[in-house]
Protein backbone atom coordinates (compact mmCIF):
# COMPACT_ATOMS: atom_id res chain seq x y z
CA UNK A 1 0.00 0.00 0.00
CA UNK A 2 1.61 3.57 -0.83
CA UNK A 3 -0.75 6.66 0.99
CA UNK A 4 -0.44 9.26 -1.45
CA UNK A 5 -1.65 12.94 -1.73
CA UNK A 6 -2.46 14.55 1.68
CA UNK A 7 -3.11 10.92 3.00
CA UNK A 8 -6.77 11.61 1.10
CA UNK A 9 -5.75 8.37 -1.77
CA UNK A 10 -4.19 4.50 -1.20
CA UNK A 11 -2.71 3.17 -3.99
CA UNK A 12 -3.02 -1.07 -3.23
CA UNK A 13 -1.02 -3.36 -5.98
CA UNK A 14 -3.34 -5.58 -7.07
CA UNK A 15 -2.70 -10.14 -7.98
CA UNK A 16 -2.93 -11.30 -11.56
CA UNK A 17 -3.34 -14.71 -11.48
CA UNK A 18 -1.83 -16.37 -15.21
CA UNK A 19 -4.76 -19.34 -16.06
CA UNK A 20 -4.95 -21.44 -19.25
CA UNK A 21 -8.55 -20.68 -19.52
CA UNK A 22 -8.47 -16.73 -18.79
CA UNK A 23 -6.71 -14.45 -15.89
CA UNK A 24 -8.12 -14.41 -12.60
CA UNK A 25 -7.92 -10.55 -11.17
CA UNK A 26 -8.26 -9.98 -7.60
CA UNK A 27 -9.83 -7.06 -6.24
CA UNK A 28 -10.07 -7.38 -2.17
CA UNK A 29 -9.16 -9.85 0.24
CA UNK A 30 -10.16 -10.07 4.18
CA UNK A 31 -6.56 -9.01 4.73
CA UNK A 32 -6.72 -6.09 2.71
CA UNK A 33 -10.03 -4.41 3.29
CA UNK A 34 -12.63 -4.36 5.98
CA UNK A 35 -15.24 -6.28 4.30
CA UNK A 36 -17.52 -5.33 6.95
CA UNK A 37 -17.99 -1.80 5.86
CA UNK A 38 -18.94 -2.80 2.38
CA UNK A 39 -22.12 -1.23 2.70
CA UNK A 40 -22.62 -0.77 -1.71
CA UNK A 41 -21.07 -2.27 -4.76
CA UNK A 42 -21.43 -1.43 -8.35
CA UNK A 43 -20.04 -1.27 -11.98
CA UNK A 44 -19.75 1.55 -13.73
CA UNK A 45 -18.85 1.91 -17.65
CA UNK A 46 -17.35 5.10 -18.82
CA UNK A 47 -17.13 5.54 -23.13
CA UNK A 48 -13.69 5.95 -24.72
CA UNK A 49 -13.03 9.76 -23.98
CA UNK A 50 -15.78 10.53 -21.69
CA UNK A 51 -15.39 12.34 -18.84
CA UNK A 52 -17.26 11.85 -15.24
CA UNK A 53 -16.08 14.68 -13.15
CA UNK A 54 -16.74 16.59 -10.61
CA UNK A 55 -18.23 14.15 -7.65
CA UNK A 56 -17.17 15.05 -3.81
CA UNK A 57 -18.66 13.04 -0.59
CA UNK A 58 -18.88 13.96 2.26
CA UNK A 59 -18.43 10.47 4.10
CA UNK A 60 -18.21 7.88 1.44
CA UNK A 61 -14.75 5.87 0.88
CA UNK A 62 -14.50 4.59 -2.24
CA UNK A 63 -12.89 1.29 -3.23
CA UNK A 64 -12.15 1.70 -6.87
CA UNK A 65 -10.82 -1.43 -9.30
CA UNK A 66 -10.44 -1.20 -13.55
CA UNK A 67 -10.89 -4.42 -14.42
CA UNK A 68 -11.31 -3.77 -17.83
CA UNK A 69 -9.69 -0.89 -19.96
CA UNK A 70 -8.29 2.03 -18.66
CA UNK A 71 -9.14 5.03 -17.01
CA UNK A 72 -7.19 7.91 -15.91
CA UNK A 73 -9.14 9.24 -12.29
CA UNK A 74 -7.98 13.04 -11.39
CA UNK A 75 -8.31 14.38 -7.63
CA UNK A 76 -8.23 17.88 -6.88
CA UNK A 77 -7.51 19.31 -3.60
CA UNK A 78 -9.54 22.55 -3.18
CA UNK A 79 -7.57 24.10 -0.24
CA UNK A 80 -4.00 23.42 -1.54
CA UNK A 81 -5.24 24.07 -5.22
CA UNK A 82 -3.50 20.88 -6.02
CA UNK A 83 -4.31 18.01 -8.82
CA UNK A 84 -3.21 14.43 -8.57
CA UNK A 85 -4.24 12.34 -11.17
CA UNK A 86 -3.00 8.38 -12.10
CA UNK A 87 -4.07 5.70 -14.52
CA UNK A 88 -5.35 2.55 -13.91
CA UNK A 89 -6.54 -0.68 -15.59
CA UNK A 90 -5.49 -3.78 -16.96
CA UNK A 91 -2.18 -3.00 -17.69
CA UNK A 92 -1.74 -0.73 -13.97
CA UNK A 93 -3.59 -3.37 -12.12
CA UNK A 94 -4.35 -1.67 -8.75
CA UNK A 95 -6.70 -0.47 -6.18
CA UNK A 96 -7.56 3.16 -5.09
CA UNK A 97 -9.20 3.91 -2.08
CA UNK A 98 -10.10 7.51 -1.78
CA UNK A 99 -11.15 8.93 2.03
CA UNK A 100 -14.18 11.42 1.47
CA UNK A 101 -13.73 15.18 1.01
CA UNK A 102 -11.77 15.54 -2.49
CA UNK A 103 -12.65 16.46 -5.51
CA UNK A 104 -12.70 14.03 -8.33
CA UNK A 105 -13.69 12.89 -11.81
CA UNK A 106 -12.32 10.64 -14.59
CA UNK A 107 -11.70 9.58 -18.01
CA UNK A 108 -12.05 6.51 -19.98
CA UNK A 109 -9.31 5.90 -21.90
CA UNK A 110 -9.72 2.12 -23.81
CA UNK A 111 -11.81 1.92 -26.76
CA UNK A 112 -14.98 0.98 -26.52
CA UNK A 113 -15.04 1.49 -22.94
CA UNK A 114 -13.47 0.84 -19.32
CA UNK A 115 -15.69 -1.20 -16.37
CA UNK A 116 -14.72 0.38 -13.17
CA UNK A 117 -15.98 -1.10 -9.90
CA UNK A 118 -16.67 0.14 -6.93
CA UNK A 119 -17.12 -0.53 -3.44
CA UNK A 120 -18.31 1.73 -1.36
CA UNK A 121 -18.72 2.09 2.86
CA UNK A 122 -21.89 3.80 2.22
CA UNK A 123 -24.94 3.30 0.40
CA UNK A 124 -25.76 6.36 -2.13
CA UNK A 125 -27.67 9.35 -0.64
CA UNK A 126 -28.12 12.65 -2.90
CA UNK A 127 -27.42 14.47 0.05
CA UNK A 128 -24.40 12.71 0.46
CA UNK A 129 -22.46 14.01 -2.72
CA UNK A 130 -21.68 17.44 -3.87
CA UNK A 131 -21.51 17.94 -7.88
CA UNK A 132 -19.77 20.38 -9.54
CA UNK A 133 -19.85 20.87 -13.70
CA UNK A 134 -16.49 19.80 -15.51
CA UNK A 135 -15.90 23.49 -15.91
CA UNK A 136 -16.17 24.48 -12.57
CA UNK A 137 -12.71 22.85 -11.50
CA UNK A 138 -10.42 23.77 -14.21
CA UNK A 139 -8.15 20.35 -15.63
CA UNK A 140 -7.00 20.18 -19.46
CA UNK A 141 -8.47 16.66 -19.66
Amino acid sequence: MKKIFHGKIKIFSLQKVKNKKGEILKAFNKNNLNLNGIKEVYFSWVKNKNVKAWKYHKKMTLNIVVPYGRVKFVFYDEKRKRFFNITIGENNYKRLTVSPKIWFGFKGLNSPRSLILNCANQMHKKNEIVRKKINQIKFNW
